[in-house]
């Protein structure tokens, strides 16, 4: 077994984590389009922004990719301990590979605990389980057919909005004159449940987001952004979507997030409605809009039903001491 980086394969090594890549696809989601070579470039050489840094790695058996992982390394001050990661496919022989990998680059940053991230499935559970993690949060990924959705439903949710928001529409970056606003719509995500997650929450300003717009960008995803102001220009919400330029039919419902003071208002389905009717407009090759929300957060769940949203995926995020992953990898001799 050899464990390579990602951003230094050649030619023949990167067709074969492709092959391995588009091979997961298939299996997770038959109807979705697979990952392009392009897209997956992509996806390798996203190195580092001023917010996060990332290593990507990829296992190798007899000449064929067996594994993927990827170690997200943020740094925000108030998460330097915290790794994230995630492997491709999960519970796999070479994945224990992978994943020993992946914490000697983590516990080399300084890094102390782990957020293991993937779907959430009785052997993923007895995995992460079996080496000392607990499975902290879990996800509902549900997807929208935009062709089904309630054309009529969505005008009255847009009909029913407050008369004294105006809704700001925005792509790739938020024009400097709102970036403020929408650092108020991102810190408020912090609202959002983390269920028994260890993580502080994350500070924002004008700053970490542009990094997220020119990191989105050279990874191939257009940003449409909506974001709901008052007379005063400042935010009331925010909603964005992510159009993958790679795999235009197959779009992500980032954040919707609507300000405490502004809640019970019908500004989240106002923005929700607008964003389907712009998506129709300026992006219809969008078939399918992919979201996940917590399974502990029943108001926007609520919405996303309503919408038609229909549930694809339970994922789940699996927490542990960096320490204690190694010292069980050990003991059980993997």
């Amino acid at each position: 077994m050899q464990v390579f980086d990602a951003r230094a394969l050649d030619r023949s090594e990167f067709g074969a984590a492709l092959e391995l890549q588009q091979r997961v696809d298939r299996a997770r989601d038959p109807e979705i389009p697979v990952t392009p070579a392009g897209e997956l470039r992509a996806t390798f050489a996203d190195n580092a922004s001023e917010n996060a840094r990332h290593e990507r790695i990829v296992a190798f058996d007899g000449g064929q990719a067996v594994a993927i992982g990827h170690l997200e390394l943020t740094r925000d001050p108030a998460n330097a301990s915290l790794a994230i990661m995630e492997l491709a496919p999960a519970l796999s022989g070479a994945s224990m590979s992978v994943l020993r990998e992946l914490l000697a680059a983590a516990q080399a940053d300084g890094r102390t605990s782990v957020i293991a991230c993937g779907d959430c499935t009785p052997e993923a559970d007895a995995f992460w389980t079996g080496l000392g993690a607990e499975l902290r949060s879990t996800e509902q990924e549900s997807d929208l057919d935009m062709a089904s959705v309630n054309a009529d439903l969505m005008r009255r949710w847009i009909d029913a909005a407050p008369d004294d928001i105006d809704l700001v529409y925005w792509q790739g970056r938020c024009p400097d004159r709102h970036i403020d606003a929408l650092a108020a719509t991102a810190n408020a995500m912090n609202d959002a449940p983390t269920d028994d997650l260890e993580i502080a929450d994350i500070s924002y300003d004008a700053a970490t987001l542009r990094a997220d717009f020119d990191a989105r960008d050279a990874c191939g995803i257009d940003y449409l952004g909506i974001l709901a102001v008052c007379a005063d220009g400042s935010a009331a919400g925010a909603t964005e979507v992510f159009v993958n330029r790679f795999r235009p039919a197959f779009a992500w419902q980032w954040n919707t997030v609507v300000l405490p003071a502004h809640r019970g208002r019908g500004i989240g389905r106002q923005m929700k409605a607008a964003m389907w009717q712009r998506l129709r407009s300026e992006a219809p090759e969008v078939a399918t809009l992919r979201t996940g929300n917590a399974q502990s957060n029943a108001a926007m769940l609520s919405m996303n039903n309503e919408m038609g949203f229909q549930p694809s995926h339970l994922t789940g995020c699996w927490q542990a001491d960096l320490a204690t992953l190694e010292s069980n990898i050990k003991i059980e001799g993997r």
